[in-house]
């Protein structure tokens, strides 16, 4: 089986070259922070297999493809370059360019592996079980209770109004998927041992985790890492949207249900985009025990360093102008 070239070292930053509909992405090496791939090179290193095809990356180093004429979906690996047949994904175009996550319970190649598609801003999730003769996508609408929303700007003119929870930020660890921890409480979504079994949505105490913050939390992620949960919290000062100014990292403690702030990432790296979720890998080239995040619209790198705190911002002078970033990943980080 063919693999990836030496001459492109994972993990790399895939950004998308406009702000629209194309699929055309450059990829950068993050060590030089240079871009090593434009159009047709990037085909030919990420593979021909994923040209013109949406593509949503998972924490495990696959990635969900589909073709939007055809709606033929697969996983696929651009390390090892495995790919998995799928059924077709019938979902809305739109609702994968605005930002679906995709998550995977296990490896790929596990018969348990369940793959799992949140819809943005949507009470909707897609899953599909790998094992069996005929797997198919299931939608599934969930309701996990209503909150206010605009609830500071609460007047005359701009009323609250009450919605329906969404799941907004979500990560999978331990064969479940678990979301929304920024509350008291942390969702839980389980899936039964049957296909025939309904799905589980819970909740679990994890405990106050915001004492002692005093800057706006701009961005939460949840990150699998050696079997353990993670949540990474970004932080901002009000006077200054535009940048994360520090971050504050935490482990949970399932046996006491409570997140427990860390002081290093065990010698590995965690890198996140917006919109998707976050991941964790080895070091490699990267700087162990860092925090990187891709800023696609200023072309920037903010690199986190959770062990001393210290916060170094690294210019992507060759990136283009993007909303969309995603990491390319080794399978099985």
């Amino acid at each position: 089986m063919a693999s990836m070239p030496s001459s492109l070292s994972l993990p790399c930053l895939a950004m998308q070259r406009d702000m629209g509909r194309s699929t055309s992405t450059v990829l950068l090496s993050v060590p030089e922070k240079k871009v090593v791939a434009t159009g047709a090179d990037v085909d030919a290193l990420i593979a021909p297999a994923l040209a013109n095809k949406t593509v949503l990356p998972t924490a495990r180093g696959y990635v969900l493809a589909r073709d939007p004429a055809s709606l033929a979906t697969f996983l696929y690996s651009p390390q090892s370059r495995r790919k998995i047949d799928l059924p077709p994904l019938a979902i809305d175009q739109d609702l994968l360019w605005q930002g679906a996550h995709c998550l995977l319970s296990h490896e790929p190649t596990d018969p348990s592996c369940i793959v799992l598609l949140v819809e943005p801003n949507t009470t909707f999730i897609w899953h599909l079980r790998l094992a069996g003769d005929q797997p198919q996508w299931q939608r599934h609408e969930y309701d996990i209770g209503s909150q206010v929303y605009d609830d500071d700007e609460d007047d005359e003119k701009h009323p609250a109004w009450i919605g329906k929870t969404v799941i907004r930020q979500i990560g999978a660890c331990r064969g479940k998927f678990y979301f929304n921890p920024a509350s008291p409480e942390l969702g839980v979504l389980d899936f039964p041992a049957s296909p025939a079994g309904p799905l589980a949505f819970g909740w679990i105490p994890a405990g106050c985790h915001d004492e002692g913050e005093y800057a706006v939390v701009g961005r939460v992620f949840l990150v699998e890492s050696e079997g353990e949960l993670y949540m990474v919290k970004l932080l901002m000062d009000e006077a200054n949207l535009n940048k994360y100014t520090g971050l504050s990292v935490y482990v949970m403690d399932f046996e006491r249900t409570r997140w427990r702030r860390v002081g290093d990432l065990g010698g590995r790296t965690f890198v996140m985009a917006p919109v998707y979720v976050g991941a964790s890998c080895d070091a490699g080239r990267l700087r162990a025990d860092c925090v990187y995040v891709a800023c696609p619209m200023s072309r920037e790198l903010q690199v986190f360093d959770v062990k001393d705190g210290s916060i170094e911002t690294q210019r992507l002078d060759e990136a283009p102008f993007s909303n969309k970033a995603f990491w390319v990943l080794p399978t099985g980080c």
